[in-house]
């Protein structure tokens, strides 16, 4: 392993360790999961301003990734 693959790979294992202990705390949960949230119904809301305009195609997409993330977040993730 290269020095420079070497600096990465002990970056990754810093970030995953402060990750998961970041995620045994309640408080950081609730706010990522509504962070997730409050994203996906802005990609919804954006998908109605955005075939209010005529792009349909577009707007398709957006409501489609919305609304695929929400139900992951509230019946999939549920921990």
């Amino acid at each position: 392993m290269s020095n420079l693959d070497q600096k990465i790979e002990n970056v990754a294992n810093k970030i995953e360790v402060t990750a998961n202990k970041a995620w045994k705390k309640r408080s950081f949960r609730f706010v990522s999961k509504s962070v997730s949230a409050a994203t996906e119904i802005g990609l919804m809301i954006g998908a109605a301003h955005l075939s209010e305009k005529g792009y349909k195609s577009a707007a398709t997409c957006l409501f489609g990734l919305g609304a695929a993330g929400l139900v992951c977040d509230l019946f999939v993730n549920r921990k």
